[in-house]
C-alpha cells in the first residue's frame, strides 16, 4: 500500500530538514525525520486533543512521545502531528510488565474530563466499542450471531468506573530500555474502565502472539476480570465485522474472526 510521505512545507512547518524514513509501527504512515516522528491524521480535534493532554503528561515513571507545535502554533499542520522520537524496543511476553505499566499510566490520566466529541464518534472502532458495552445492538452476522448471543447472556451490568484510557494497549505499544523507564506509544483514546485496556491487551495475546491461557491469572486480582475480558472479545470481533462490511473491505476477515471465536471458547464456556 502507497503512503504519502511529508512534504517539504510539513517539514518546514515542524522545522527539520532530514529525509523521512518510514517507521514499522502505526500501520507504516509514520515517518521520523531526524528526531521527530511525523503522524498523519484526519482528525484535527482528536489529535489536539491528544497532543495537549501529552503535553501535560509528567511521570517518573514512564515516557511518552512528546508533542511539538509547528511554527504557526498548531499541534496539526497540513494534516500532520509532530512528536520527539522516543528510544526503545517492542518486547513480545513482557505481560507482567505491561499489566504494571497499565496500572500506573491509567493512574496519572485519571481527572482528564470526557470530551463531548467521544459521543460523536462513528467510525468502526468507536462503533464496535459501544456495541461490547450494550450502548448498540450487536451486529446481524451469520457468523457470529449465535456466540455474540451466548456472551451478551452471560455479560453483567458495568459499575465499574470509566475514565480515559489507552484502548489499543498491548506490548506492541509498549517500547522497552535498559537505560531508559518504557515508553506508551500510538495512544488510542477510549472512555471505559481502566482494567479495561489490560483485558483488550490479553485478547490480542491470546489470538495473535501464541500466550498461554494462564496469562489471565496475572489479573487475577482485578475486579471483574471475566466481563472485561468477554467486552474486549466482543470489541475486536466486531471491528472485524465492521471493517468486512465496510465498502472498501479488501479482503475476508471471516478467519479473523473464527481465530478470536476458537481460542476465546473456553473462555466463553467457563
Amino acid at each position: 500500500m502507497k503512503h504519502n510521505l511529508p512534504n517539504q512545507i510539513v517539514l518546514e512547518a515542524f522545522e527539520v530538514s532530514g529525509k523521512p524514513i518510514r517507521l514499522k509501527g502505526g500501520g507504516g504512515t509514520c515517518y521520523r525525520v531526524d528526531d521527530i516522528v511525523l503522524k498523519p491524521t484526519k482528525d484535527i480535534v482528536v489529535a489536539s486533543w491528544i497532543a495537549k493532554i501529552y503535553d501535560n503528561l509528567k511521570s517518573d515513571e514512564f515516557r511518552i512521545p512528546k508533542p511539538i507545535r509547528a511554527k504557526d502554533n498548531s499541534w496539526v499542520y497540513n494534516g500532520w502531528t509532530a512528536n520527539k522520537f522516543v528510544e526503545g524496543k517492542h518486547e513480545d511476553g513482557n505481560y507482567d510488565k505491561a499489566i504494571k505499566l497499565s496500572k500506573i499510566f491509567h493512574k496519572a490520566l485519571l481527572g482528564i474530563s470526557k470530551p463531548t466529541f467521544f459521543d460523536n464518534r462513528n467510525d468502526i472502532w468507536a462503533i464496535a466499542d459501544r456495541i461490547a458495552w450494550e450502548e448498540l445492538p450487536p451486529p446481524d452476522f451469520e457468523l457470529t450471531n449465535k456466540p455474540l448471543r451466548k456472551i451478551f447472556g452471560i455479560l453483567k451490568k458495568n459499575e465499574l468506573p470509566n475514565q480515559l484510557i489507552h484502548g489499543d494497549w498491548g506490548t506492541g505499544n509498549i517500547l522497552f530500555s535498559k537505560e531508559l523507564g518504557p515508553a506508551i506509544i500510538d495512544f488510542s483514546p477510549y472512555w471505559r474502565p481502566a482494567d479495561f485496556a489490560i483485558a483488550v491487551m490479553i485478547v490480542d495475546a491470546l489470538v495473535y502472539e501464541g500466550a498461554d491461557k494462564s496469562i489471565i491469572d496475572l489479573c487475577s486480582d482485578i475486579q471483574n476480570f471475566d466481563q472485561l475480558l468477554l467486552r474486549a472479545l466482543v470489541r475486536r470481533i466486531c471491528e472485524y465485522i465492521g471493517h468486512q462490511n465496510h465498502p472498501e473491505n479488501d479482503h475476508d476477515r471471516s478467519d479473523d474472526i473464527i481465530k478470536h471465536l476458537n481460542i476465546m471458547e473456553p473462555i466463553i464456556n467457563a
